[in-house]
């Protein structure tokens, strides 16, 4: 019995030999022919899946198929609040709660330009406000990159009033427009993420349906020498509802 152990304990080290000649690499599992990593841990603690050098606390690198680097969580359970998830916590250097401007979490999306990475859109989180045990306002900002830049800006936010801004970080109301607003019913061609639709159907407004839709705005553009038509879904005195003219 002592022999068997003896054996085995030398397979292991055996076993472990590359791994512990390794200077960074501390945990080693090579594909099926043995000639390439595809998962380590660094004695910093990083894990490389895909990469043997990873520049993360966990790197996955893939190549070929349509989604080889995803991530995925999976629940199974009755519980309706149980389900797959991410969670991202944000404290200052003393475990206390974030101030105004802290920013709480992000998501980047871009590629590598050689060694240089290039994030192009993104969008974040941040403490709207100090934090408290009974207040934790946040904000989220959505940011992209114009053409003809390689800085991304900020487009639009979701205050912690649950306001709404486009083109400014300070919405004043439930949707804010720092510019014009277009309502356009009409088809639009396929692209490369979205198919082809046909123009949309205006709605009934009447004593149905007005209800449920009041305060609609509709916009119909016309043919040559007719004019085009702003409408809104809304009652009368009579409390009957039509589409009443804005301009037309």
């Amino acid at each position: 019995m002592k022999r068997k152990v003896m054996l085995a304990v030398a397979a292991s080290v055996v076993a472990l030999m590359p791994v512990m000649a390794q200077a960074a690499n501390k945990l080693i599992v090579k594909n099926a022919t043995g000639t390439t990593d595809m998962f380590v841990v660094t004695d910093g603690g990083y894990i490389g899946s895909g990469h043997n050098a990873p520049l993360a606390g966990l790197h996955l690198k893939g190549t070929g198929g349509a989604e080889p680097t995803q991530v995925r969580t999976q629940y199974y359970g009755d519980v309706n609040t149980g389900s797959g998830g991410f969670v991202a916590f944000r404290n200052k250097a003393n475990n206390s709660l974030p101030t105004s401007g802290d920013r709480l979490g992000y998501i980047l999306f871009g590629a590598l330009d050689g060694t240089t990475p290039r994030y192009s859109a993104g969008f974040f989180a941040y403490a709207d406000g100090a934090w408290t045990s009974l207040s934790t306002p946040s904000y989220y900002a959505f940011e992209t990159t114009k053409a003809g830049k390689n800085t991304r800006d900020e487009w639009m936010r979701i205050a912690s009033t649950g306001y709404v801004g486009v083109g400014t970080p300070v919405p004043n109301m439930n949707l804010e427009v720092n510019g014009g607003v277009r309502l356009n019913a009409s088809s639009t061609p396929a692209t490369v993420t979205s198919p082809a639709r046909t123009a949309p159907t205006k709605p009934v407004c009447d004593n149905t349906n007005g209800p449920n839709i009041r305060g609609t705005l509709w916009f119909t553009k016309s043919a040559a020498g007719v004019a085009d038509t702003l409408e809104v879904c809304a009652k009368g005195a009579d409390e009957n509802y039509a589409w009443k003219a804005v301009i037309n």
